[in-house]
């Protein structure tokens, strides 16, 4: 007999079932989260004694593990600040490990509220349309692959993230997928920059583009929102 998951679970925590099979525990994903960020807080201290490089490394952990697609803080300039001699100069080894974990847990976080969200109609109504099916299906065809591929090319990949998600990806690949296409990413990202000698310059390069890309991602739907809410006033 296998036991499943929420059977090894404190019988107080409550349970959101999104389907037969499947259960989620949200307090027991979050509530160690908030005290993550309490020893994150302790350990950057100056009262510890650590080492600056190390302090960084555990800051830099904490600021990763915010960053979801909820909470979109950048991520690139960070890791180029980070890795920068001329700013924090920490190693690239360290700093992608530290920035992957990080990333990770952030992961975790859209895992978890985006399944929150499927008890509403809204989001279960987009699951049924033609073109979340067509989707799916491309998806479906090598989810491994694309959710580490796309974690890795530097191009936008809530999409794909959200996806994995909604299809109900394994938590275990989820997370393993997105850490194997992060870390070379954050790696590359660090070794070229302390390579290099990048400077400021670099990390406001990079900031940027991150804040066009943003532009360009949100744009079109601010505008479609104005544009309805335009329609509905003209309606009479």
């Amino acid at each position: 007999m296998v036991e499943k998951e929420s059977d090894m679970l404190a019988p107080e925590f409550a349970e959101v079932r999104l389907t037969a099979d499947r259960q989620l525990n949200f307090r027991a994903w979050f509530y160690p989260f908030i005290l993550l960020l309490a020893g994150v807080a302790v350990a950057s201290g100056p009262w510890t004694g650590i080492d600056r490089r190390w302090t960084f490394l555990v800051m830099l952990l904490g600021y990763m593990s915010l960053a979801c697609t909820f909470f979109p803080l950048p991520t690139t300039p960070v890791v180029v600040l980070a890795a920068s001699p001329q700013a924090l100069g920490l190693n690239p080894w360290l700093l992608a490990a530290a920035c992957t974990a990080g990333t990770c847990i952030a992961n975790m976080h859209d895992y978890y509220l985006v399944t929150f969200f499927y008890r509403f109609r809204p989001v279960q109504r987009i699951r049924k349309s033609a073109l979340y099916v067509r989707a799916a299906r491309w998806f479906d065809r090598a989810p491994f692959v694309t959710l580490a591929a796309a974690s890795f090319l530097p191009i936008p990949i809530d999409f794909v993230r959200l996806l994995a998600i909604s299809q109900g990806y394994p938590r275990r690949k989820f997370v393993l997928a997105s850490a194997l296409g992060r870390w070379p990413r954050y790696f590359l990202l660090a070794y070229f920059t302390d390579r290099f000698d990048l400077g400021w310059q670099w990390v406001l390069a990079v900031a940027a583009v991150t804040v066009l890309v943003g532009a360009w991602r949100g744009l079109p739907r601010v505008v479609r929102v104005l544009a309805n809410l335009k329609a509905k006033e003209q309606t009479p």
